[in-house]
């Protein structure tokens, strides 16, 4: 069995409970120390709770060709090679222990996705809190079940596994004795189109496997990750970058400095309307509906429908009672405009 909720840098993570929002750097540094801290810095001060980047080499990834299947066919990046992108794409080695030390010196998580097994060793001397498994490694179990021996938590994307393929990962989880699993439903377009998302996936992740489910969101605004934590998702990740049109490789559909405050703003707002199941009203009694004398009512009068009606404000008899009141006489004078009362109405004939 898998834990329900995983906790990263003691933030509970649980389907159905506050959301985990992860700002996923990858590329985006652009080469640049500096725009990677600048970045970092952000993200803590725009609302995230975590910072990702990816560990990697190109030659992790593939292999140094340009031609053939190592040439990208179409999308962002069409006619590119592989290496070539990986190369401006990965983050320098020597610089992992400064971003480290940076983020816990500003006060926010960092972890990285991990794509071998050198990579994980390196980060595990680094002390690296979590590891992310990106979506086109989910069928790596080798890696995974590395990972995952670290008995650290392990959040996997599911862009290219289907159903089958996720208990496979699990199973491999479970081989180890990892409680510590999480899953992020993913689209692994860039960017990726609103019908292709398939949100109610979450849903059925949830009660399928059980343990935290989140969404790696490739859109370009909030709307899919305000719809996955109406549906309970427990952690959403973004991509994130200085300005959308600074040619930095994933830019053109990350969330820029300029937006991060109002992303994570609505994301949290929306996740508080959510609330609890309650059908208690919150509006004060005085903007109900009650009865009112309409006209002047003399004492001993009995009381008909046209001297009365169901107005606003509350601050009379609720209008269930108006029956009631029509067997009653007025056990003293009652001018228009009064609100009715009980007091105000012979008693013997009330009920």
């Amino acid at each position: 069995m898998f834990n329900k909720s995983i906790v990263i840098d003691n933030f509970n993570i649980q389907n159905h409970s506050k959301p985990y929002l992860i700002a996923e750097i990858s590329g985006n540094h652009d080469n640049e120390i500096d725009r990677a801290k600048k970045l970092i810095l952000a993200a803590k001060e725009n609302g995230f709770d975590a910072v990702k980047i990816q560990y990697f080499t190109a030659n992790d990834m593939t292999l140094d060709i340009s031609e053939g299947d190592f040439i990208v066919k179409s999308g962002l990046w069409k006619d590119r090679s592989l290496f070539e992108l990986y190369e401006q794409g990965a983050t320098p080695k020597e610089w992992l222990p400064i971003l480290f030390d940076y983020a816990k010196e500003i006060g926010i998580t960092l972890f990285s996705s991990v794509f071998s097994h050198e990579g994980l060793c390196i980060l595990e001397e680094l002390g690296c809190p979590a590891y992310k498994i990106a979506s086109f490694e989910a069928m790596d179990l080798d890696l995974i079940e590395a990972a995952a021996k670290t008995q650290k938590p392990v959040i996997i994307s599911t862009g290219i596994i289907d159903k089958v393929g996720i208990e496979e990962v699990l199973d491999t989880c479970k081989k180890v004795r990892n409680r510590n699993i999480g899953l992020m439903h993913c689209i692994s377009n860039y960017p990726a189109p609103y019908d292709k998302f398939n949100l109610a996936t979450i849903t059925d992740m949830q009660q399928s496997f059980d343990i935290p489910i989140g969404l790696s969101d490739h859109s370009t605004d909030e709307i899919c990750s305000l719809i996955a934590i109406a549906n309970g998702a427990s952690m959403i990740e973004k991509h994130i970058t200085v300005s959308q049109k600074d040619g930095a490789i994933d830019s053109e559909f990350s969330l820029p400095i300029s937006l991060m405050k109002e992303f994570t703003d609505k994301l949290r707002n929306g996740f508080a309307t959510i609330g609890k199941v309650d059908y208690s009203n919150s509006s004060p009694r005085k903007n109900f509906r009650s009865l009112y004398a309409v006209k002047d009512i003399p004492k001993g009068r009995l009381i008909t429908s046209d001297m009365i009606r169901s107005i606003r404000p509350g601050h009379g008899l609720a209008p269930k009672n108006k029956n009631k009141v029509l067997k009653c006489t007025a056990k003293q004078n009652i001018n228009a405009g009064t609100p009715l009362d009980w007091s105000l109405l012979c008693q013997t004939l009330k009920n």
